[in-house]
């Protein structure tokens, strides 16, 4: 996966969870003090979100950072890589 796959990838789950919390981006931006434009491009894979970002934004909405991943890890030869 490359690098623009991965923020693509990463915005489309954090859009997911943010759904499934039923929150709007302009909500979800009030407790995150963002911009909604500035998630929405998050969202989009547009901007690059640090570390720290993200694990504050998972924080806000309420979801750990293995319910990002997991789906992704089961479904990519990345487990047997890490298993092995």
């Amino acid at each position: 996966m490359s690098e623009e796959e991965f923020y693509k990838w990463l915005g489309e789950r954090l859009r997911d969870l943010r759904k499934l919390k039923k929150q709007t981006q302009e909500e979800l931006c009030q407790n995150y003090h963002l911009a909604r434009s500035s998630l929405a491009n998050i969202e989009r894979g547009r901007h690059v979100i640090s570390a720290y970002n993200l694990y504050l934004l998972l924080q806000v909405l309420d979801a750990p950072l293995e319910s990002l991943l997991k789906n992704h890890l089961q479904n990519s030869n990345l487990t047997d890589e890490i298993s092995s």
